[in-house]
């Protein structure tokens, strides 16, 4: 998935994304009036910019939003399904058995692939992991 193919996603979604001068986080989203916003930093690469608005994205999805008071528990649930929306939007397990399937088995060739960072693959394969453990 293309950074245009999210922004297209939220506005479909009835989002909207905006384009800040943050100075102490890269992204947040924030609910008003029955609607999501998404701030992104004005600075991020290419790269940063897809992951972090799929990140965000995923608030919107499972409704996981929270304030800076919230509960430890509340906190760590939102961003779990926030990050999972994210995995399974830019890095699918079906894609990744492609990879595999074509010869690309490190992470960093798959990042490469799927245009994602290296730690940000290293996640999902993580997480894909441990839920097939489970």
């Amino acid at each position: 998935m293309t950074n245009e193919t999210l922004l297209d996603y939220a506005s479909f979604q009835g989002h909207e994304v905006l384009f800040l001068n943050l100075t102490e986080t890269k992204a947040i989203t924030f609910e008003e009036h029955d609607r999501f916003y998404i701030a992104l930093a004005k600075n991020l690469s290419r790269t940063e910019e897809k992951e972090l608005t799929a990140h965000e994205l995923g608030h919107c999805e499972y409704g996981g939003t929270y304030c800076r008071n919230s509960k430890y528990g509340l906190k760590a649930r939102a961003e779990y399904r926030a990050n999972k929306w994210a995995y399974y939007q830019l890095v699918s397990p079906d894609e990744i058995s492609e990879c595999v399937h074509n010869g690309i088995v490190t992470p960093w060739e798959m990042a490469e692939y799927f245009e994602v960072s290296c730690e940000f693959m290293c996640k999902a394969l993580g997480y894909y992991q441990m839920i097939r453990a489970v």
